[in-house]
């Protein structure tokens, strides 16, 4: 069972709502919640300070670069107070650290204390990004060797989790995080199995087989069988039963596979406007 949540800020929309989802399931499975926010090295790397230095001389760039980067360690703080203010009025208490270097590689240096690892789908520059994933946490999410929660924009209390199931070790494992984090929660369970290739008997042996497993957790759960490309069918079902979350397995970490598109889960996490967790 989940009981250690690490939670991502950057202080945009998106990071707020990823506070929201991780104050609110910490809240209902009793977990404990840490805050990190990254004071990304590379702006103070990046072509703009070599400009500014290449204009400015040695000696004023140098003051110029401390100003800045006493900016940013300000608004680090501000971010950090705001998550440990918000949780504090939640009735929780969090302890939010704010590091120096590259996000991705600090976020997953420091998801080795954690359980699972909550970050918004986008980060503080979401408006340039278009549809796809934030280069942060599409990094994280392919390399994390934890659960991962990508939380959209706007946060919803999670009053019904929805399971992908079909027979792999990951979604067995989504499956165990998913009974788990419902009985905890004490919220209904939806497992659904997809026959992506016409093989709907196989679909229905993995429904069967999880259910099972569902039965001898003694969890309120019902599941479902549909026909379809699966990462479509989980939304679309997602959507018709009202499900607030969507549980699935994890791409894995080699090259090969980071290369594939339209993957499942890869389709979830670019269309969804529900949280997804992407266990391994």
């Amino acid at each position: 069972m989940i009981k250690s949540i690490l939670v991502c800020t950057d202080g945009s929309a998106y990071s707020d709502t990823a506070c929201d989802y991780a104050l609110h399931l910490a809240g209902k499975i009793r977990a404990h919640v840490a805050g990190l926010h990254v004071l990304d090295s590379r702006v103070l790397e990046g072509p703009l300070m070599a400009d500014i230095s290449g204009w400015l001389g040695a000696s004023p760039y140098a003051d110029q670069l401390q100003q800045f980067r006493e900016m940013l360690e300000n608004k680090g703080t501000a971010i950090a107070e705001a998550l440990e203010k918000k949780a504090a009025d939640a009735g929780l208490t969090v302890e939010c650290t704010v590091k120096m270097g590259h996000p991705a590689r600090v976020i997953l240096d420091a998801e080795v204390n954690a359980e699972l690892v909550v970050i918004g789908h986008r980060g503080e520059h979401a408006e340039f990004a278009g549809d796809a994933a934030g280069s942060i946490a599409d990094r994280v999410v392919r390399h994390s060797d934890k659960p991962c929660l990508l939380t959209p924009k706007d946060f919803k209390p999670v009053n019904k989790i929805l399971v992908a199931y079909d027979g792999s070790s990951l979604a067995s494992k989504a499956l165990h995080e998913g009974i788990e984090l419902a009985m905890a929660a004490r919220v209904p369970l939806v497992v659904l199995s997809v026959s992506e290739h016409h093989d709907l008997d196989a679909a229905q042996e993995y429904a069967q087989a999880a259910m099972r497993l569902v039965r001898a957790h003694e969890c309120a759960a019902a599941p479902m069988v549909a026909k379809g490309f699966a990462g479509a069918i989980i939304l679309k079902i997602a959507e018709e039963i009202a499900a607030d979350l969507v549980v699935v397995g994890a791409f894995g970490h080699t090259r090969m596979r980071e290369l594939i598109l339209g993957s499942t889960s890869s389709y979830l996490v670019s269309r969804s406007n529900k949280p997804v967790m992407l266990v391994r």
